[in-house]
């Protein structure tokens, strides 16, 4: 069934039953002629007299005529701006979110190696599957004797269709507002919604100084989001939401207590413009404690049908017939999507962030832990190169260490900072460099960041024999 098969809404007798049989089949536009305010009653007895034709004229009133003059004619669904398109085929809808790439720093004199060149360098990427999650129909009996009724006035079958469909397409426009609100709490129920404290707006003696006050944190909230950060969505995803995409779910009462046209002026869009980006949500609706707004974007909602049709099933004893409102569709939010609420409750702290490790001068001593003579290490010593690290929570981080300058081959130092100094080496000094590499614990496909430190080592002169 199409979403809009035409605009029939306070339409006579005669244009439904036209605009019926522009769509029907070829046998019932052979046999039923093109309808006139003066042949009306005869085509009502040429299709009662042939049940087939009937049948079809019962499916199509309901089918094609029905929904959309009750769609227009009953309480519609706020939130249906924001559903995707049908989905036809399949049943299921993903999301993907790629990180960011950490910049490395170019470096003429380096050697690019293989694989550094030819190697995979991942990106971080995410993803989220919405799958079908509601499967709901709304049943609805026709009786013929009724119908038949609803020939008698010029615009009797409009009316009679906007009746029958008014209970079950209401029906389940509420619901379908219900569960897209419910979204909310779910979302702060899993991963949290960033809160930002803002005075109370949901009472009506709210002072115009409270206006203000609410009307700069939603101004200020918005440009943050307008800066990439993991902050402001669940799935801790770098994202940004730009004016054009911001929406503001709002309680009445602060709707209320905002003046319009200031709050159209902080976002940057025409007045008439705000109604669709202003949309008012019972405060109970939430489902939130405290919660008097929220501020994402159009992509929250992850909302498309799958299904939208009615099935008949006649009843020949009670001549009637039972009409079923099917609505299938896929009910999800996105973790990707920024998100925030204004409560009167406690705002969301923003953690530190963690401090990487840092690399500590380095000192040398022998391995009973006395002092290096001045007249430095003597050949054949074992000596310890201390490095000292500190911070580096939320780090992964290790230290390397090398011996340079060393004339014999035999001189070498293990990764706990042990030197052992070769009995052929000659005096001089050795450099030992410690390099300390770190990168984020939640990131370990992260290029690690190296940091150096490097000390000498004095040798003593070989004393000769």
């Amino acid at each position: 069934m199409g979403r809009n098969p035409g605009k029939i809404i306070d339409a006579n007798n005669a244009d439904v039953l036209n605009a019926i049989r522009n769509g029907a089949s070829l046998d019932y536009q052979r046999r039923i002629p093109a309808a006139t305010q003066a042949n009306v009653s005869e085509l009502m007895g040429t299709l009662t007299r042939y049940r087939p034709l009937y049948n079809e004229f019962c499916d199509a009133l309901i089918n094609r005529i029905a929904l959309v003059v009750a769609r227009n004619k009953i309480w519609a669904n706020p939130l249906a701006i924001f559903k995707g398109k049908d989905i036809v085929n399949g049943s299921q809808i993903e999301e993907i979110q790629t990180g960011l790439i950490e910049a490395r720093e170019y470096s003429p004199g380096r050697d690019y190696l293989e694989r550094e060149i030819f190697g995979q360098h991942r990106l971080d990427v995410r993803s989220a599957f919405h799958t079908v999650d509601r499967q709901n129909y709304y049943p609805v009996t026709v009786n013929e004797a009724i119908l038949r009724r609803a020939f008698l006035e010029a615009g009797g079958l409009s009316n009679f269709v906007s009746k029958i469909m008014a209970a079950p397409t209401t029906s389940d426009q509420w619901d379908e507002f219900l569960l897209m609100t419910s979204l909310f709490k779910a979302m702060d129920s899993g991963s949290g919604i960033f809160r930002v404290k803002c005075p109370n707006m949901q009472t009506l003696s709210a002072t115009a100084a409270d206006a203000r006050s609410a009307l700069k944190v939603l101004r200020a909230t918005a440009g943050r989001l307008g800066f990439l950060s993991t902050n402001y969505n669940p799935a801790g995803m770098p994202t940004f939401a730009s004016p054009d995409e911001l929406v503001i779910f709002a309680s009445p009462e602060f709707v209320a207590n905002i003046d319009v046209e200031a709050l159209a002026a902080a976002f940057n869009m025409d007045r008439t413009d705000a109604p669709s980006r202003i949309i008012q949500v019972p405060q109970d609706s939430f489902g939130i404690d405290e919660c008097q707004a929220i501020l994402t974007t159009t992509d929250f909602f992850v909302v498309a049908d799958t299904l939208i049709e009615t099935r008949s099933q006649p009843n020949p004893v009670g001549l009637t017939t039972n009409y079923f409102l099917h609505h299938h569709e896929i009910i999800s939010a996105s973790r990707f999507a920024p998100c925030v609420m204004l409560t009167t409750g406690t705002a969301t702290v923003i953690p530190a962030p963690p401090k990487a490790p840092v690399l500590g001068a380095l000192t040398v001593k022998r391995l009973d832990g006395t002092d290096i003579p001045a007249t430095g290490a003597i050949p054949g010593d074992t000596v310890v190169v201390s490095a000292p690290v500190t911070g580096g929570d939320g780090f992964e981080w290790g230290v390397d260490f090398d011996v340079r300058y060393n004339l014999s081959s035999k001189t070498k130092i293990d990764n706990e900072g042990v030197l052992v100094i070769s009995p052929s080496e000659k005096g001089g000094a050795l450099t030992i460099v410690a390099s300390l590499a770190y990168r984020p614990a939640n990131n370990p496909q992260s290029v690690p960041t190296e940091k150096n430190a490097s000390v000498k080592v004095e040798i003593a002169k070989a004393i000769k024999e």
